[in-house]
């Protein structure tokens, strides 16, 4: 039972990481083999916001869209009605740091009005380059630091090289020798460069987490939760708004001797409807379609 349904999309270039966020946050864990997302993928989990009398229980509906620009055009159907956007990058790439302007225009026309948004920087595990005696005099600069080309890929460089780094302990690796995204030069994106970014484009907090060892992957998601909850206490957002993105859920409806469902609260009584012919109320993917549907002269045209 929920208080809330809350539809959220994740949001960001190819490789930034997105779907290990998202499988970190849902099964605690990291995910050993990931491919790259076609169009998109779902999940949905259940997080407690507030103590007490006061603790709601809000069901995030969770979109991971891919970030590659071929998939794209499917994938910004999917942005439509959001209540909530995260949009991420890789910390060790400024490629990756500078593709988020176009996530994030693209989230703001399709999403919903009241978008609330985060700017997560993930990898931060890598933040840190590799130690330099494990590499050859070869691949270092007069500066002592590791100097392969800006924008080489993780699979260009020699496993040689890799296996000797991780054998060491500096390179985190998974088990069936997978291993974690290879940085040698470690931090690309500082914490200030992307604070003053988000703070240019009103996005109200820029953190950096790791879905390789969790840090601050579940406050990322709690935190946008609190976020948009505060604004439907404060009445920015009305979950019986079909744009909103959000739903009421079933915890706050009660059945009255008639049978009907009631809405308890201080909102006082609403009626909800029951799915045709069931008596029971439409439940799992069905119920992001009522999130973003739109009836009559209000609906828009297909992105």
């Amino acid at each position: 039972m929920y208080d809330y349904l809350a539809k959220i999309i994740l949001l960001g270039p190819s490789s930034a990481g997105k779907s290990c966020l998202l499988h970190r946050f849902i099964n605690k864990s990291w995910r050993i083999l990931s491919s790259q997302t076609i169009g998109v993928e779902f999940a949905t989990k259940i997080v407690k916001v507030g103590d007490g009398n006061r603790r709601k229980r809000i069901k995030l509906q969770l979109w991971d869209t891919a970030g590659t620009e071929r998939f794209r055009s499917v994938s910004r159907s999917y942005y439509r009605g959001a209540a909530g956007a995260i949009l991420v990058y890789d910390i060790t790439s400024r490629d990756s740091f500078a593709q988020l302007g176009t996530f994030l225009n693209d989230a703001r026309a399709l999403a919903s009005p009241h978008l609330t948004l985060l700017l997560a920087g993930n990898k931060a595990d890598l933040a840190e380059p590799v130690d330099s005696d494990a590499e050859s005099e070869d691949d270092i600069d007069d500066s002592g630091v590791l100097s392969p080309s800006f924008g080489q890929s993780p699979s260009s460089y020699d496993s040689r090289r890799f296996d000797s780094i991780a054998s060491r302990g500096t390179i985190p690796r998974g088990g069936n020798g997978a291993r974690a995204t290879f940085a040698p030069d470690g931090r690309q994106v500082s914490t200030t460069q992307a604070t003053q970014w988000a703070t240019s484009q009103t996005i109200p907090m820029a953190v950096e987490v790791s879905a390789f060892n969790g840090d601050g992957v579940d406050e990322l998601f709690n935190r946008l939760a609190r976020m948009i909850l505060a604004k439907i206490e404060l009445g920015e957002i009305d979950p019986d708004d079909p744009l909103s993105g959000i739903q009421y859920g079933d915890s706050s409806w009660a059945i009255d001797d008639g049978g009907s469902s009631i809405k308890s609260g201080v909102d006082g009584p609403r009626r909800r409807r029951k799915r045709a012919g069931t008596g029971q109320w439409a439940s799992g993917l069905r119920e992001w379609e009522e999130v973003f549907r739109l009836d009559g002269p209000r609906r828009r045209g297909c992105c």
